[in-house]
Formats: structure tokens, C-alpha cells, sequence
């Protein structure tokens, strides 16, 4: 049986569909998470060969080092290198314990401070870490300039829960094609809903479509009162299979995402995906004109022009899309994700 060690921050359930898949493989599972200054609510449930320990009750590298120990681990995988503590351990397996140790990362390459883990990767990261195993292609360059060679660089580390969101009928749409073009995530700055509503009001005629935001945060009141739009509290993945389902197309006007799990779960329910082209996973699930459309983000025209554009097409186009969607979705599969996870074993 393979043991491995998970060092992370906050489980989500996209983490968790892994882990099952993991432990379906035949592994071990033991995870040291965050509990304290947690962004959100969420508490990982609790599953058959699956150990969790709370980050905070190791006082020091040499503790947390002793469960290592303990447990035996022939794998570590610890979520990128925010957290010294981890980084320490991970320096301290690699040294005295000789063990593959696999470093996730979503951070797309643009250089400015980024320059500092370039210069210093020799003494850090390539000194902490065997492997990265990053989100996607625009992933690898920057695990390139940080010295990883190419047999040491995984991809594809995200997964949604391709079976739960899949089980949307694309067809189900057919003669009654939703006219809601659906938005969910954070309402806050960087996710570029400002600039959406302007462009969603400068359409004069939006030919019956409704704009539909399902979230929360700091700019809640700021998207209030304008016409056409519908704003939902954030809700559990159940319940967004139902919004989903009765959703006509997808938006992501983010001004800058390093990946976006959301952009996948959206391919995987079978919508045409309108999308910020700086979004890191528009390279997996939005082909141009294929499944959808990309624009420029923060760009008011831009954005307007995508959505007149699928606004104005048929349903034959809008069913077609949606099917070109959930084939680009199951390029990556939790399964996918747990396999590629095992093979520097």
C-alpha cells in the first residue's frame, strides 16, 4: 500500500474528489490541513483511509517532523510554498528521508517579483521540492524559470468533480433554451463585475437574456438594482447543479485568474463559456468560437462584443457548444489528476 502525506492549506471539494480517487488506488491518506484563520467554512468530511491532523498542533518543524516519521510517507504533495513551516519539513524529508516531494502550484509566469524565487530557487524551491505539478500550460513556464526540468514538471493538478457536474443532460436545454447568462464566484474587485454591468447595459436589446450572479462579497451592494440581473447567495455544489442546468451560458469577467476551477466545472455542465483571456484555464476549456468566446478583461467593448455574440446565435449553435464544452472538460478528471499525482513514485 502507497502512504502518502498531504501538506495543505484549505481542503475543497475539488480536493476531495482526489483524495478519493487516491484512496480508490489503494492509498493511504494523511492530511495536515489549516483550521485556524480559515477563509471559509468548509470542513472536509470524513472518509475510509483518509487521516486528517490540524495544522496548528505542531509547534515546530521537529514535531510536525516526528508525525512524518511516524507515518511513513512514500509521498509528499504539499500545496505550493506559502506556508515555512511546510517548506521547512519538506526541505528536512527531502534531506535526511530521500523522498519524492511534489509542490502544487496555479501561479501563472509574469515576471516582476516573481524575478526573486527565480534568483533564489536553487536555495529554495529546488531545494524543498523534486516536482511541481502545476495547473496548466501557462503553469509551466514559470515552474520552468524557477529550474524544474521538464520529467520533474506535472500537469493538471485541478480537477472539478467532472462526475457530479457531468450528470447535467446538455440536451435537457433543447426547446427550452435557458436565456440566463450565469456568473458564480467572489464579488470582489479583481473578478471584473463592474465592468460586466457596463457592458451588459450597454445592450439595448438583450433579446430576453437575464444576467444571473450567485456569490457573495465586498461588492454586493455595488451590483444591486440594475435591470436584467438576478443576484443568489452562494450555495453548495447540489445546489449550482441546478442553477447550472437551468443556465444558458457562462461568464467569467475576471481582470486577472491564475487558473479557475470554475471555468471546468461551467465545460463540464455543458455551457458555452464566455471568458477574460488572463484566465489560466481558458487554455483547456474555451476554444474561440468553438465553445465560446474570449475577450479582453476590464475592457467594456470587448466584453459586450461576446455577449451580443452568443445572444444573437441559435440554439442549434448554443446546444453545439455546450457539447464541444463537456468534451473539453474531460481532458481532466479527478482520476487523471490522482495518476499523474503517482507517477513519480
Amino acid at each position: 500500500m502507497v502512504t502518502i502525506l498531504i501538506l495543505y492549506t484549505e481542503l475543497m471539494p475539488y480536493n476531495i474528489v482526489v483524495i478519493k480517487e487516491l484512496v480508490k488506488k489503494g492509498c493511504c491518506v494523511h492530511v495536515v490541513l489549516q483550521d485556524t484563520n480559515k477563509k471559509t467554512p468548509y470542513l472536509p468530511p470524513l472518509l475510509d483511509g483518509v487521516t486528517y491532523y490540524n495544522r496548528s498542533v505542531f509547534r515546530d518543524p521537529d514535531h510536525l517532523f516526528r508525525l512524518v516519521k511516524n507515518i511513513k510517507p512514500d509521498l509528499v504533495w504539499t500545496a505550493g510554498w506559502i506556508d515555512p513551516l511546510y517548506n521547512e519539513i519538506c526541505r528536512m524529508i527531502r534531506q535526511r528521508l530521500y523522498l519524492p516531494v511534489v509542490a502544487g502550484s496555479d501561479t501563472q509566469w509574469r515576471g516582476g517579483k516573481q524575478w526573486l524565487n527565480v534568483l533564489t530557487s536553487r536555495f529554495r524551491q529546488r531545494r524543498w521540492f523534486t516536482h511541481l505539478f502545476v495547473a496548466g500550460e501557462r503553469q509551466v513556464k514559470y515552474a520552468q524559470k524557477l529550474g524544474f526540468r521538464e520529467d520533474q514538471i506535472l500537469i493538471h493538478n485541478l480537477s472539478a468533480d467532472t462526475d457530479l457536474f457531468s450528470r447535467i443532460d446538455v440536451n435537457s436545454r433543447r426547446g427550452k433554451y435557458p436565456k440566463k447568462l450565469l456568473y458564480i464566484g467572489r464579488f470582489s474587485p479583481e473578478k471584473g463585475l463592474t465592468y460586466l454591468l457596463k457592458a451588459w447595459m450597454t445592450i439595448l436589446d438583450r433579446k430576453g437574456w437575464q444576467l444571473l450572479l450567485v456569490g457573495n462579497g465586498p461588492e454586493k451592494e455595488k451590483l444591486s438594482g440594475f435591470p436584467d440581473v438576478e443576484i443568489l447567495d452562494f450555495m453548495e455544489q447540489k445546489d449550482l447543479l441546478r442553477i447550472m442546468e437551468n443556465s444558458g451560458v457562462f461568464i467569467l469577467p475576471s481582470v486577472f485568474e491564475q487558473w479557475s476551477l470554475v471555468l471546468h466545472e461551467a465545460a463540464c455542465a455543458g455551457l458555452p463559456i464566455l471568458a477574460s483571456n488572463c484566465c489560466g484555464a481558458t487554455v483547456s476549456f474555451v476554444k474561440e468560437g468553438k465553445n465560446g468566446y474570449l475577450f479582453v478583461p476590464a475592457n467594456v467593448h470587448s466584453i459586450r462584443e461576446s455577449i451580443e455574440k452568443v445572444i444573437n446565435s441559435t440554439e442549434s449553435e448554443w446546444l453545439s457548444m455546450g457539447m464541444n464544452s463537456r468534451k473539453l472538460s474531460l481532458k481532466i478528471t479527478p482520476e487523471r489528476v490522482a495518476d499523474t499525482l503517482l507517477t513519480v513514485l
